[in-house]
């Protein structure tokens, strides 16, 4: 298992390292002109930062997508499945990885926005501040207990984008089958966006009717589950629902099982 999380770490890190290497050229380039010709330089490579950093959870998703793709039912797939590694393995493997790379993007697009704010403050208003604080509070919130709170939400954002990529996995796994072979991509895009925001609904709705959520009071973890109390807590301190993150845990158990199932039985390896 850990062998398969290093080799597809290696795999898609072959692409995702170009675009940090970038991301973290043009941070340099900021950082070292912002003072050069009133920052019209530092300004350009804000731009581009930016540009890049809007971009970064799509082109994650496209990494990770054809990855997925090209080890299982492309080229290299009969070289996987005949690897000495349970095919559940493979996919755990997969799915640890891809839910790694886009808690990395997140962290990236916050600490590519710090060096855009920090360079050049002079080119940003108030708003665009108060936009990078409310992304600033979804990690560290309104808490005195920063690394409970930090780590809490990564933990979370993992559990989130795992499912996400499994959402991706299930449906390209679908679209390799034998009825949607021929045109797998096409499928895999037109399969994902009902399932994805089916499941987002639905964790809107729990998140929205049951009261189950976690407050970090003076540095100690607390479950909510009654609404007045959670009330009282929510006007000192950042509440993070568990509730969706359960559907969210529930739903990527199911695809797991249901895209193992597929891979084991029903996809055509070309």
């Amino acid at each position: 298992m850990i062998k398969a999380i290093k080799h597809d770490f290696i795999s898609t890190g072959r692409i995702m390292g170009v675009i940090y290497a970038i991301m973290a050229g043009i941070s340099a380039f900021i950082i070292l002109t912002k003072n050069v010709k009133e920052g019209q330089l530092s300004l350009i490579g804000v731009l581009i930062l930016f540009v890049i950093s809007l971009c970064l959870l799509v082109l994650t998703a496209v990494v990770v997508m054809l990855d997925f793709q090209k080890t299982l039912y492309g080229d290299q797939g009969y070289l996987t499945f005949t690897l000495p590694v349970k095919s559940w393995k493979i996919l755990a493997s997969k799915v640890i990885v891809s839910g790694a790379w886009f808690v990395i993007a997140l962290a990236a697009i916050l600490g590519s926005m710090w060096v855009a704010f920090s360079s050049a403050k002079e080119f940003f208003t108030q708003d665009d501040y108060a936009m990078f604080g409310d992304l600033l509070e979804m990690f560290v919130g309104n808490t005195r207990s920063v690394i409970g709170m930090v780590v809490t939400r990564v933990v979370i954002f993992f559990v989130e984008f795992c499912f996400f990529a499994l959402v991706i996995f299930f449906t390209n796994t679908l679209s390799n089958t034998r009825y949607f072979q021929k045109h797998s991509i096409f499928f895999t895009i037109l399969f994902f966006i009902p399932i994805f925001f089916a499941v987002y609904k639905i964790s809107e709705l729990a998140n929205e009717y049951l009261v189950f959520s976690l407050f970090f009071v003076d540095g100690k973890m607390q479950f909510v589950t009654d609404n007045a109390v959670f009330n009282q807590l929510s006007a000192q301190y950042s509440p993070i629902n568990i509730s969706e993150v359960f559907v969210y845990l529930i739903m990527a158990v199911v695809l797991f099982m249901v895209t193992h199932y597929l891979m084991s039985k029903k996809v055509n390896i070309r």
